[in-house]
């Protein structure tokens, strides 16, 4: 064989090779990047329904979280799902004055197993509760919501520090006449309370500058707290500060144009102490369907996405989760009508993971309530507030999934 032929032959088998490798590449990639549907929520009396994210893993790998509904009473439940995907009521809420109804917000872990969360109405006093549900899944009632200055309606998932718990309610405070609402007058508190019952208004809103009705705490290395609020009117809204030592600051006021408005998720810090967080109207001026929004250290915006609303989602409602600088977070709606998993590189690359498909499709629907969380295993885990197989729901579009993505 001529030396020409050779030649060409052994590059032909090169590129061969080289396409065989970059196929190979594409599918152990395909499969190392899984969305699953790990359980599907059947509604009352036996599993919860309509689930709330910001859910947590154990060692072992089982994940907890809330459902706004279902139960034994129909008022909504703390589950365990194993590893497996097998799931546990691990508690029924009764809709009384000892426990209230509706947690919205997902659970915070201790070191000993001890659950902590919310819920968002009833008891004797009408505003919710705190609650301990221990590694036995005995259930205590830590503190009831609804007197006046005391909150009422907690909403986000607590954080804590040195031990304490800290958190925000929606209404409640000091009278205010800017958040008038019916006979509610009040515009939000953020709160520290002892594991014994004992609680501290730290701050309360006003519905001015500062904003009202605050949502979902994020605390610091140093122990300062951030979050958002929205503004009276529900149009624009707040970053703010409290620190350590009780300090109250707007970091940033939102127009409700192009920079975004109304944010209610999550904010998260990265390694930089930049503050990432969503609005869920704002951004395009046609659609103002919400924005990815970074706040620098020196309270600087820059808007990392805009929503169009289709096929790339829209109305993002519960902030983002920031792994090893790769942003995820999912919208409401939008995509095919019922929200979307998305992903910013560090690059700001915004890409649409997974279009949720509703429960024709047995898939999740409208990601609305509580962020994503990072498991102990590596996977990311989420939760629909509809979608799924279950049909004892009264909402047609079923009664809610979690969802796992493997990075």
């Amino acid at each position: 064989m001529p030396n020409s032929e050779r030649f060409g032959l052994s590059r032909f088998l090169k590129v061969v090779l080289r396409l065989a490798s970059l196929c190979l590449l594409a599918t152990l990639a395909a499969q190392a990047q899984t969305y699953t549907i790990v359980h599907s929520f059947a509604g009352a009396p036996n599993d919860g329904a309509f689930a709330n994210g910001e859910l947590v893993q154990d060692p072992d790998g089982n994940v907890y979280g809330t459902t706004y509904e279902g139960g034994t009473n129909n008022f909504g439940t703390v589950f365990k799902l194993d590893p497996e995907g097998n799931e546990t009521v691990l508690y029924s809420f009764t809709g009384g004055a000892n426990d209230g109804a509706n947690p919205l917000g997902g659970l915070l872990r201790d070191a000993e197993g001890n659950l902590y969360g919310t819920t968002s109405t009833g008891t004797d006093a009408g505003g919710g509760a705190l609650f301990e549900l221990d590694a036995n899944n005995t259930f205590r009632r830590i503190f009831k919501f609804g007197l006046a200055g005391t909150g009422n309606g907690p909403v986000s998932r607590l954080v804590t520090n040195e031990g304490d718990l800290y958190g925000v309610t929606q209404y409640g405070g000091l009278l205010s006449q800017a958040c008038q609402q019916g006979a509610q007058l009040r515009c939000g508190i953020i709160y520290k309370m002892t594991k014994g019952g004992t609680q501290t208004v730290l701050y309360s809103f006003t519905g001015g500058v500062d904003g009202a009705s605050p949502r979902n705490l994020t605390r610091d290395a140093e122990g300062n707290l951030y979050g958002v609020a929205t503004s009276a009117s529900l149009t624009t809204g707040t970053v703010w500060k409290l620190d350590s030592q009780g300090v109250f600051t707007v970091l940033y006021s939102f127009t409700g144009g192009s920079d975004g408005g109304e944010p209610l998720g999550r904010l998260i810090q990265d390694s930089n102490g930049n503050l990432h967080g969503t609005t869920i109207s704002g951004g395009d001026p046609i659609c103002k369907c919400g924005v990815v929004f970074r706040l620098d250290n020196s309270n600087n915006e820059t808007v990392v996405h805009k929503f169009f609303g289709h096929g790339g989602g829209s109305n993002p409602a519960v902030g983002v989760l920031d792994h090893s600088g790769v942003l995820y977070g999912t919208t409401e709606s939008g995509g095919t009508g019922w929200g979307v998993f998305y992903q910013i590189s560090r690059t700001g690359q915004y890409v649409v993971l997974h279009r949720f498909g509703g429960s024709s499709a047995g898939d999740g629907a409208d990601s609305s309530t509580g962020a994503l969380s990072l498991g102990t295993d590596g996977n990311i885990y989420g939760a629909t507030s509809f979608g799924g197989t279950g049909t004892a729901c009264q909402n047609p579009n079923g009664c809610g999934t979690i969802f796992k993505y493997t990075p």
